[in-house]
């Protein structure tokens, strides 16, 4: 299952999907795909409308069953486990349109996306600890919005929601994003 990989160490694979088919109504959306993302490795998709990415996505996490193939997060097999389960594996994923709290701060988006629980009560009262800030303030260094901390979400360009949203997703503390 692990490839051999040109590094000067070994790596981890992360990902694995293997002969991998979904037909829809008997069109092949995804015909025999093969794909290993390592631990730290970076992959793009690219290709036309319809030629199966966001299918890719969906059998990833959860939203599409594969007719055919294995698909395998560390060692655990995606194909058996609902979209709620594969998310609290920890994969992520980033959606086209951005969908960040407008009424939010930046920072504020950041904190309800951190991992813990998300009881009524426990959201409400809430306090942010130093560990917690440190974690927001590491992220809106990453995404580039560190400047923009206070500001509404909804007052964001369309390219800023999308690098909060991508923020949102790294404080979640999210193995994999798609």
């Amino acid at each position: 299952m692990t490839p051999s990989v040109a590094t000067s160490a070994p790596s981890e694979v992360l990902l694995y999907l293997n002969g991998v088919t979904v037909s829809f109504d008997g069109f092949k959306a995804l015909n025999d795909l093969s794909l290993v993302v390592e631990e730290g490795g970076l992959r793009t998709i690219i290709g036309p409308n319809g030629a199966g990415k966001t299918t890719m996505m969906d059998v990833v996490t959860g939203r599409t069953r594969p007719d055919a193939g294995e698909a395998f997060f560390r060692d655990t097999d995606l194909t058996r486990l609902d979209e709620a389960e594969i998310a609290e594996l920890g994969i992520g994923r980033k959606f086209q349109r951005p969908t960040v709290f407008e009424n939010l701060t930046v920072a504020e988006n950041l904190e309800l996306s951190l991992a813990g629980s998300r009881s009524t009560w426990r959201t409400l009262f809430a306090r942010l600890t130093p560990e917690r800030r440190e974690r927001i303030d590491a992220a809106l260094e990453r995404i580039g919005l560190d400047d923009q901390r206070g500001r509404l979400a909804g007052t964001l360009s369309h390219g800023q929601k999308q690098w909060l949203e991508i923020g949102m997703l790294l404080t979640h503390d999210r193995r994999l994003l798609l």
